[in-house]
C-alpha cells in the first residue's frame, strides 16, 4: 500500500487528544461515585458495629456497585457525544468524503470462518455483503474467502456447491474464494491464522466476518479507507446489530441493541481511545500486525482453564496494542449486523461457552507488557459473567444475616451492672436514597437511549409513541428476564470453576 505516512487529509482520523486524561478524569468520576456508594452501604450496615456476613456483603456489594458506575458514566459520555455529534476520539465532528491518500492503493480479503453452519444462510449472507458492494471502488481491490473447518462430509459438499453458485452470480462483481481445511487445529484462531500463512502476503487487511455477519457495502468501504488513513490503526471494530430476531425474547435484544449499543460504545470509545476491545467478527484487521503478534500461546494445565484459549478476540486486540498498533472502535457506523440466538436456552447455550472462554483472561491479566486496558477488558469480559454470582451471594448472604437476627434473642443488657437497656439504634436514613441512587444509575442508560431516539430517528422505531412504549416494556421484559440469566450463569461459573 502506497503513502505510508500521515498526510493532513488524514490526521484528523489518527488524532486522539489527551487520551491519558480522558482516563484518569473517567476513573475519577467511577472513582469518587463508587466510594460515595460504598460509604454509604458502610453506613447503613455498621450501626452496631459490623458483622463478618455483612463485610462480605459490602464487599460484594462494592464490585457490582462500581460495575454499575461504569456503565452509568459511558452511558453519560456517550450521550453527550451523540447529543452533540462528536466523534469519540477525535471529539471533532468527522469530515465528509475519503480519508486517505488520493494516490493510496490496498487489497482487502473479506473472510468469513465457518464450521458445521447452516450453508444456505452462509452462502446468502455473503453473497448480500458482496453484491452491496460499490460497483468501482478506486484504489481498492475487495475480495472475499470462505474458510471452512466443517468436519461434516455432506455439510463440505454442500458448502463447495453453494459457493460455487455465488461465484456464478457475483463473477464480474466481487471475487469468491472457498477453502476447506481438513483440521480445525486452534478453533476459529487457527482458521485465521492459516490463511494469514496462505494468503496473507497477498493482502493489506482482512475484514472478519462470522457465518451470520451482515455488513453494508458503504460501510465495507469507510473501514477500508480509515484502515487506509492510518497506518497505525492495526484493528477497527464496529457495532454490530442483531437482526432477524422474530422471538420475544429476540426482539427485545434486537431492540436494546439497536437503542442503547451505539451509545453506550460511543461512550466507552471516549476513553478506551487506542486500546479499545475486539469483538472477533464486523471488524477490520492489518493482516502484518495479526501475522506478527496474534499467534495465541496454550495455557498451562488442563480445560476449562487451561489448553486452547476460547475467546481470542479479546487477547489479540490486547496483543495488537501491546505490538504498538492502534485498536479503535468505530460507533458512528450503521451497516454492521449479526444474528443472535432467538430463545433464552439458545442463549444460555451460547453464554456457556463465553463463560468457560471468558474466565480463562483471568490467567492473562498478568501477562507481559499489556496496555491496562487489556487487562482491563480481560477483567471486566469475566466479571460479566461473575456479577451474576455476585448478585446471587449478596442475595444469599443477606437472607443468612436476616435469619442469623431472626433467631438470635435481643441481649438489652450487656453488662451486669448495667442500669439501663441498649435499645437498637436505627439506621441512617440513607436505605432509600442508595436504593434511589442505584435504581437511577441503572436505568439512565435506558433513559439516555431513549432521549437520542427521540430526537434522533424516532421513525426507525416506528414512531415516538411506539418508541416510548417499546422502552417501557422492553425494561419490564430485562427485569423479568434479570433473576433467570442470574441463576444460569452463576450456575455456568461454578461449572467451569469446580
Amino acid at each position: 500500500m502506497k503513502a505510508d505516512s500521515p498526510t493532513r487529509a488524514n490526521r484528523h482520523a489518527q488524532d486522539v487528544p489527551c487520551p491519558r486524561l480522558r482516563r484518569v478524569a473517567v476513573g475519577l468520576a467511577i472513582a469518587a461515585t463508587s466510594a460515595l456508594g460504598v460509604w454509604t452501604m458502610f453506613r447503613i450496615l455498621h450501626v452496631e458495629g459490623i458483622t463478618p456476613l455483612e463485610l462480605a456483603i459490602l464487599a460484594l456489594f462494592a464490585i457490582t456497585f462500581s460495575w454499575i458506575v461504569m456503565a452509568f458514566w459511558s452511558a453519560v459520555i456517550g450521550f453527550v457525544l451523540n447529543l452533540t455529534g462528536r466523534d469519540p476520539l477525535s471529539l471533532k465532528r468527522r469530515p465528509k468524503g475519503p480519508q486517505r491518500a488520493p494516490d493510496a492503493t490496498s487489497r482487502t480479503a473479506l473472510v468469513m470462518p465457518i464450521h458445521n453452519e447452516d450453508v444456505a444462510r452462509v452462502a446468502a449472507g455473503l453473497e448480500i455483503t458482496c453484491r452491496d458492494l460499490p460497483a468501482e471502488t478506486p484504489g481498492m481491490t475487495i475480495e472475499a474467502f470462505v474458510l471452512s473447518d466443517s468436519t461434516d462430509d455432506a455439510i463440505v459438499a454442500e458448502e463447495r456447491a453453494a459457493i460455487a453458485v455465488v461465484q456464478q452470480r457475483l463473477s464480474g462483481h466481487c471475487r469468491i474464494h472457498y477453502r476447506h481445511r481438513d483440521s480445525n487445529v486452534g478453533r476459529k484462531a487457527g482458521n485465521l491464522g492459516d490463511f494469514c500463512t496462505r494468503w496473507g502476503r497477498h493482502y493489506d487487511y482482512m475484514l472478519v466476518l462470522d457465518a451470520d455477519s451482515l455488513m453494508s457495502g458503504d460501510t465495507v468501504v469507510a473501514l477500508i479507507d480509515e484502515m487506509m488513513a492510518n497506518p497505525r490503526l492495526g484493528l477497527l471494530q464496529t457495532v454490530p446489530i442483531p437482526v432477524r430476531q422474530d422471538s420475544l425474547f429476540g426482539r427485545a435484544n434486537q431492540f436494546a441493541a439497536a437503542l442503547y449499543s451505539p451509545m453506550l460504545a460511543t461512550g466507552l470509545s471516549f476513553w478506551h481511545a487506542t486500546a479499545a476491545n475486539y469483538f472477533g467478527h464486523n471488524a477490520i484487521i492489518r493482516v502484518a500486525a495479526f501475522t506478527q503478534h496474534c499467534g495465541l500461546p496454550e495455557l498451562p494445565g488442563k480445560p476449562p482453564l487451561g489448553g486452547d484459549i476460547l475467546s481470542h478476540d479479546f487477547v489479540e486486540a490486547a496483543l495488537i496494542r501491546r505490538g504498538g498498533w492502534q485498536v479503535r472502535l468505530r460507533t458512528d457506523l450503521g451497516g454492521s449486523f449479526e444474528e443472535m440466538p432467538s430463545h433464552i436456552l439458545d442463549y444460555a447455550k451460547r453464554d456457556r461457552r463465553w463463560v468457560q472462554g471468558n474466565l480463562q483472561h483471568l490467567r492473562l491479566l498478568h501477562g507481559h507488557r499489556l496496555h491496562f486496558l487489556s487487562r482491563l477488558h480481560f477483567f471486566c469480559g469475566a466479571l460479566a459473567y461473575l456479577s451474576s454470582l455476585v448478585w446471587l451471594g449478596i442475595l444469599a448472604i443477606s437472607t443468612l444475616d436476616a435469619l442469623v437476627r431472626a433467631l438470635s434473642p435481643p441481649n438489652f443488657y450487656t453488662s451486669s451492672s448495667q442500669l439501663f437497656p441498649n435499645w437498637p439504634i436505627a439506621p441512617p436514613n440513607l436505605i432509600m436514597p442508595l436504593l434511589g441512587g442505584t435504581l437511577a444509575m441503572l436505568l439512565m442508560p435506558k433513559v439516555l437511549g431513549l432521549i437520542l431516539g427521540l430526537i434522533r430517528q424516532p421513525q426507525a422505531f416506528g414512531g415516538r409513541a411506539k418508541l416510548i412504549m417499546s422502552m417501557l416494556l422492553e425494561t419490564l421484559f430485562a427485569m423479568l428476564i434479570a433473576p433467570l440469566m442470574m441463576v444460569f450463569h452463576s450456575r455456568f461459573v461454578l461449572e467451569v470453576l469446580s
